[in-house]
């Protein structure tokens, strides 16, 4: 049971993290209705290895582009004459977006947790945050594509992904409301989205190992690598899904099935079934 268990997780993971419909909600929601009660899979090793197969996911799926940006920023970091390069431009916001989520995530992200970590306050986020990415969606002038992107763009984008700290807003569902609040079509939002992801995958794995190493892994590595497997292939999947997908259509199938999942885990609590 274990191993179906590890698989299920890692699918939602790796589904949950890239389309917009939120990974912690689910991860929190789901052992519930699951009645998983094994140490492992609620664990922060398990946790980590899930995101690393989330993190190979986007570097595989962008490994061309991710060379790209580094090659271009250290180019341009080294000769101001290539500063103007799209992709040196491109490679400075993602810093710049990822600092808000960083300061925030490292002095609130345990007090956020604490207080919020729930089934109601996920379901509720699921609600309000689906809210406001249908009204984002709704927004007539998205022609700005990811070349257009700017420093206060940048920004901005970062300063909302720092709500994703919350469970049930989505890290790529609040970074796309912000990118389509801004004027960015719905593809260009979605991929600055996943490249925004990132650093900041890797940068709650880096704090994640180093609590790890201190405790030791101690547990079903078989386990573990099931979930980092199937987080990885799900991830591959949601990406292509969901950048192919938008290209043709609104955001709002996404939008029903936060507002359907977070009404029907409120009406499971309301009946104390949760």
């Amino acid at each position: 049971m274990d191993y179906i268990n590890s698989s299920i997780l890692g699918i939602i993971q790796g589904l949950t993290e890239f389309l917009p419909i939120s990974s912690t909600a689910h991860l929190i929601i789901v052992p519930f209705l699951l009645k998983i009660k094994e140490g492992l899979l609620k664990s922060l090793t398990f946790d980590i290895f899930l995101h690393g197969g989330t993190l190979l996911a986007v570097i595989i799926y962008y490994r061309d582009k991710i060379i790209k940006l580094i090659v271009k920023f250290f180019e341009g970091i080294f000769d101001k004459n290539k500063r103007d390069d799209v992709n040196f431009k491109l490679s400075i916001f993602i810093i710049l977006a990822t600092l808000p989520a960083f300061f925030f995530g490292y002095f609130f992200k345990d007090l956020i947790e604490q207080i919020f970590r729930t089934p109601i306050f996920s379901a509720l986020f699921l609600i309000i945050f689906a809210i406001l990415l249908f009204i984002a969606d709704r927004i007539k002038n998205k022609s700005k594509d990811i070349e257009k992107l700017n420093f206060f763009d940048a920004l901005i984008i970062g300063f909302f992904q720092a709500i994703a700290l919350l469970p049930g807003v989505s890290r790529s569902g609040i970074t796309i409301t912000a990118g389509l609040f801004l004027g960015y079509n719905r593809k260009d939002a979605a991929e600055f989205s996943f490249l925004l992801s990132i650093p900041v995958i890797l940068g709650a794995l880096v704090f994640g190992i180093k609590d790890l190493v201190k405790s030791g892994i101690n547990d079903n590595f078989i386990i573990l690598i099931t979930g980092f497997i199937f987080a990885f292939l799900s991830g591959i999947i949601a990406i292509k899904f969901l950048l192919s997908y938008v290209k043709r259509f609104s955001y709002l199938i996404f939008i029903i099935y936060r507002i359907t999942f977070g009404t029907l885990i409120l009406i499971l609590i309301f009946l104390g079934k949760i």
